[in-house]
């Protein structure tokens, strides 16, 4: 089986061309693949197969890397624009890419990826409990769920332990959760996320419009551009009244074969 392995600002990705839609993965070949000792190693899976929307020509097959079904990753579809430009699969300077939370479409700007996230859907207020604290945060669609812990000016950011899964409450999420903690102010705002079907990653991009949408709520204007700063790098997220543009890197760092756990679905 083709490979490729690519990162946005450090959240990785294996992704695999199945150009005629021939070979579907099962969960547990795609968590094999997505494991860092006996595998690829990633945070997610991407297959690249055809699309049925009408203005796409392909469709992002996206899965977490325990094998579960996700409805969107902001990173990802733009490492997966990056993998059809450098496969000659499509033209820039603007990608459509079919994903389960619609059509994507991709700006290219050098070496610079640019995509319409869609709009930041407010939900309700819930809490997060990690560690035996409890903070408040609001729910926020980016097309996927997340919670949106703002922690002020706490600096105790870098002392949680994201290796464990922060509690949510189901009633709001039955579906799992993305959650967030960040700091600081707009336009400049940190965070550390713990994906849903992953664990802690370097970065997150639909968690990064999320935490964005929040800090320019917090700070009065609504809507404005909000870099956010990740430990993989830095993501800038441009808010207005009807969707969000999230912009960043899209590196694909290497390219071979692997053999299919378990063999052929």
């Amino acid at each position: 089986m083709e490979f490729a392995k690519g990162h946005g600002t450090g959240n990785d990705f294996v992704i695999v061309p199945d150009l005629a839609d021939e070979r579907p993965l099962r969960a547990d070949q795609v968590a094999a693949l997505c494991d860092r000792r006996f595998g690829v190693g990633g945070d997610g899976l991407l297959r690249v197969v055809p699309s049925a929307e009408p203005g796409a020509k392909w469709f992002m097959d996206y899965r977490n890397a325990d094998g579960s079904v996700a409805e969107m990753c902001g990173n990802g579809v733009r490492v997966f624009a990056r993998y059809l430009l450098d496969h000659g699969l499509a033209d820039g300077p603007e990608i459509p890419v079919a994903t389960r939370g619609g059509i994507k479409h991709v700006a290219v700007e050098g070496d610079r990826f640019s995509v319409d996230m869609g709009p930041a859907e407010l939900g309700p207020a819930s809490r997060a409990s990690l560690g035996g604290s409890t903070w408040t945060g609001r729910a926020v669609s980016m097309g996927n769920p997340h919670l949106v812990c703002h922690l002020g000016d706490d600096e105790r950011l870098d002392e949680l332990e994201l290796c464990h899964r922060p509690e949510h409450d189901p009633a709001v999420f039955p579906d799992g959760v993305n959650v967030e903690f960040a700091t600081g102010t707009a336009p400049h705002v940190r965070m550390r996320v713990h994906e849903r079907g992953v664990g802690e990653t370097a970065s997150c991009g639909t968690g990064a419009c999320a935490v964005a949408a929040i800090a320019l709520r917090r700070d009065g204007a609504g809507t404005g551009v909000c870099e956010v700063e990740l430990p993989g790098g830095t993501l800038t997220a441009t808010v207005t009244d009807r969707t969000v543009h999230l912009a960043g890197p899209a590196v694909i760092v290497a390219e071979g074969t692997a053999r299919i756990p378990g063999g052929r679905s």
